[in-house]
């Protein structure tokens, strides 16, 4: 019966997992080209500058080749009696150059594409150095050995979302994310929202919009942006404007971004998600099965252990249990006596009363070797 039961949980597990497989399978042949998507990966920015996006296709060779793929710009806010200067490393054609006359703690690991060096200085005290307080790699594929949860990987997407700042453009705004950062046992990760504009004087330049839980957001506006509608693999007439809503304008707070940025990079890993799911469910389910089968239809040597063990140790049962279920365990004890059974002149003391072995007991039933009247208690 138990290798019955394990053969029965053996096959609806594979019946679940081939409904499953057959499931993904069908998805996956529905899905659309990676060019109508509104999502997609990129292996390179510099070799993959061109590609096709939402039904759109998008130019971005002129961004990602100028100033050389790298870009430098700093913010400064009044943090009496300081000045704290934030300054922001962006290089999209490769990781950013190490430079030697810096100390290495001072700047971020080899590896970083995108980093953030925060530092203050006192204004009162002009012959001092600015001290570096912190040094911040949002995006890069560095080695960290001494951190294990740290997995490296630039993992560049590209995603199409509706503004939020302009909700009456014509254009969608094109996110390109870059990850592998890693910052006090935290993962980083850069969000660059191109924005379409026509009047853009190129070249133009990222700016920094905020940051919120590890990811940085900047902001660049180019003509470059603007996808063009594709037919027949040529470039057509740019997209039509986007109908005008009267509902009001929602402020475009970090928080309302970033559940929304967490849920577009976790349709990478929903898939392994549900089948790891799929199977620790399918194994609990088995696992559970079996140990029902066994608790319902113990096999015969565990039921004389647990016999002899409750014989052993009366004190633990703290129940009575019915007639039925004594005469049950007698029988069982029968049938296991030239087995397992007692030694000569040994009985079961649990059915048949022995008066020697506990004075004080009470007998279930009368037994027919101390007599046809039973007398209960004792005066």
């Amino acid at each position: 019966m138990l290798c019955l039961a394990a053969i029965v949980s053996l096959l609806l597990a594979c019946s679940l997992a081939g409904a499953t497989t057959t499931l993904v399978n069908a998805a996956a042949a529905a899905d659309p080209p990676d060019s109508a998507k509104k999502f997609r990966r990129l292996e390179d920015l510099t070799k993959q500058c061109k590609f096709g996006l939402g039904g759109l296709w998008f130019d971005l060779c002129p961004v990602f080749e100028g100033n050389d793929g790298g870009w430098t710009f700093a913010l400064e806010r009044k943090t009496p009696p300081t000045i704290t200067k934030t300054s922001y490393n962006i290089r999209l054609r490769g990781p950013l150059e190490v430079d030697d006359n810096v100390p290495a703690h001072e700047q971020c690991p080899p590896g970083t594409w995108i980093c953030s060096i925060v530092s203050n200085r006192r204004p009162l005290h002009s012959e001092e150095e600015p001290r570096v307080l912190q040094t911040i790699p949002i995006a890069g594929a560095m080695n960290l050995p001494n951190v294990p949860s740290y997995y490296p990987g630039v993992n560049i997407t590209a995603q199409l979302a509706p503004p939020r700042q302009e909700p009456e453009a014509r254009h969608d705004v094109l996110h390109i994310r870059l990850h592998g950062g890693f910052y006090v046992y935290g993962p980083q990760k850069a969000d660059i929202q191109f924005v379409c504009d026509h009047d853009a004087d190129e070249p133009t330049s990222p700016t920094f919009a905020w940051a919120w839980n590890g990811t940085y957001t900047f902001q660049w506006r180019t003509k470059h942006a603007c996808g063009k509608g594709t037919s027949r693999g040529t470039m057509t007439a740019t997209m039509p404007a986007r109908p005008t809503s009267t509902e009001p304008v929602e402020n475009d707070s970090p928080p309302s971004e970033v559940p929304e940025d967490l849920a577009d990079d976790a349709r990478g890993i929903a898939g392994r998600m549900s089948r790891s799911l799929l199977v620790l469910v399918l194994s609990s389910f088995t696992a559970l099965l079996a140990l029902v089968y066994v608790a319902w239809f113990p096999p015969a040597r565990v039921r004389q252990y647990v016999t002899r063990f409750m014989k052993a140790h009366p004190r633990l049962a703290r129940f009575r249990v019915g007639e039925r279920v004594l005469m049950r365990w007698a029988y069982e004890d029968l049938e296991l006596v030239d087995e397992f059974g007692y030694g000569e002149g040994e009985e079961d003391v649990m059915v048949n009363f022995a008066p020697d072995a506990d004075p004080e007991g009470i007998p279930l039933k009368p037994s027919p070797r101390h007599g046809a009247r039973a007398v209960y208690g004792a005066m």
